[in-house]
């Protein structure tokens, strides 16, 4: 199978602080993955971003949600879905990672 991760952070990327309540973050994405795109399952769940903010230095810990989707063939959707949620909830970039997974459902 092939598992395809998606790292959303949640701070606007206008205005640097988080302005879409996680909660609506998580409703948000199930709406655009199943609703939109036709995903049959995925796992998501809450973690933190870690990085030094080019303009001042500081190092920030933003709110993030991982999202995890195995499939069976290439996700063709992918970049799509990256555009989407990235208008969605207002974010300069979303980090993908695709992987080859022994994944088995008993």
């Amino acid at each position: 199978m092939i598992k395809n991760i998606f790292t959303i952070g949640l701070n606007d990327k206008d205005k640097e602080i988080q302005i879409i309540e996680t909660e609506k973050a998580k409703e948000n994405i199930a709406e655009i993955l199943i609703g939109k795109f036709g995903i049959f399952a995925f796992t998501m769940y809450e973690c933190a971003g870690v990085y030094r903010m080019n303009s001042t230095g500081a190092i920030i810990q933003e709110a993030s949600i991982r999202v995890e989707i195995a499939t069976d063939e290439e996700l063709t959707a992918a970049d799509a879905i990256i555009e989407t949620l990235k208008e969605t909830l207002n974010q300069e970039t979303i980090m993908h990672e695709i992987s080859e997974a022994n994944i088995y459902f008993k």
